[in-house]
């Protein structure tokens, strides 16, 4: 992947760190924003704190979710004009798919991340035939992943080898229930 241009940024300062690590180490150049030539953009999104939903201040619900949603939508939306000029353009958004959606108390996780899957689906879609693969790399936050593996998932979604992956879901670790 030498040669190529990457921005990395999120919510998770040691993910953040490790993705950088792993794609500088494969020959990548890190950006702190997109320039005119961009050809990865990944970007963690974070998880809303556990809170009940009955009962909840329906302002700080929707803060919540938009908060940990916003970033990821602003960060594509300023990386696409850049990604459009790569040969090979990755988005790659690394969010908790649909395991939030199991606990207790965590409407506002699940509802942010079942939109990012959905987001990943869409952009997909709608990049897809510009030449950008847009993907998610899936971890249960409950299971404190190795940010290593998380990074070397990241790094197979950036690679050549990855060029006809598009609109999935990979997840790392012990797997889980399958959703749509």
């Amino acid at each position: 992947m030498a040669g190529r241009n990457a921005v990395v940024a999120g919510s998770d300062d040691a993910l953040v760190r490790a993705v950088t690590a792993r794609l500088t180490a494969d020959g990548v150049d890190i950006s702190s924003s997109p320039g005119e030539q961009l050809d990865v953009l990944v970007h963690v999104v974070g998880v809303p704190a556990e809170a009940p939903f009955v009962g909840s201040d329906p302002a700080a619900w929707y803060a919540a979710v938009t908060a940990a949603l916003t970033p990821a939508f602003r960060a594509v939306r300023a990386a696409a004009p850049a990604l459009r000029r790569s040969d090979a353009g990755r988005v790659v958004l690394v969010g908790a798919g649909w395991f939030p959606a199991d606990r207790t108390g965590s409407t506002a996780a699940a509802a942010t991340h079942g939109a990012l899957v959905a987001l990943t689906k869409t952009l997909a879609r709608d990049l897809g035939p510009e030449g950008i693969t847009v993907n998610q790399v899936v971890v249960d936050p409950a299971t404190s992943p190795d940010p290593a593996a998380v990074a070397d998932a990241v790094a197979y979604l950036c690679g050549p080898e990855a060029g006809a992956v598009v609109g999935q879901l990979l997840t790392v670790g012990r797997g889980g229930p399958l959703r749509p």
